[in-house]
């Protein structure tokens, strides 16, 4: 299907969508490579109708999540019930790993606190005016 000479109605251009999701252009193109997303083409230019969009939302939420690219791409293809395509099994992965990461960085913003309230030693002076 070719966009009509009105596309601006229907449809949004590559540098709008990356504005309004705040993406970057090769992000969306790389999307677009991995199969993720298949926006319309009228000669070079790339153009992005609401499910396009919705799409790329649904995608930025999963990474968000933790899953990969791969992941996403097959979730898509064969969602599940729950919110975004997942299923309560693949909820409840992303529930531990997320709170396994979320230990690990509570743990490493502990060190780095307590590293900031210490006065600074001879040695690690030295570093800094290197």
């Amino acid at each position: 299907m070719e966009p009509s000479g009105n596309i601006e109605a229907a449809f949004v251009t590559i540098g709008e969508v990356s504005k309004d999701l705040g993406l970057t252009l090769r992000t969306l193109r790389f999307y677009e490579d991995r199969g993720l997303i298949c926006p319309m083409r009228k000669n070079r230019n790339r153009f992005y109708g609401t499910s396009d969009v919705e799409r790329i939302r649904t995608i930025t939420k999963l990474k968000s999540f933790g899953l990969s690219l791969s992941n996403i791409q097959k979730l898509l293809g064969s969602p599940g019930d729950g919110p975004y395509g997942l299923t309560i099994e693949l909820c409840k992965e992303l529930v531990d790993g997320l709170t396994i990461r979320k230990a690990e960085v509570e743990a490493a913003l502990d060190q780095l606190l307590h590293f900031h309230q210490q006065p600074l030693s001879p040695s690690s002076e030295l570093a800094h005016s290197a």
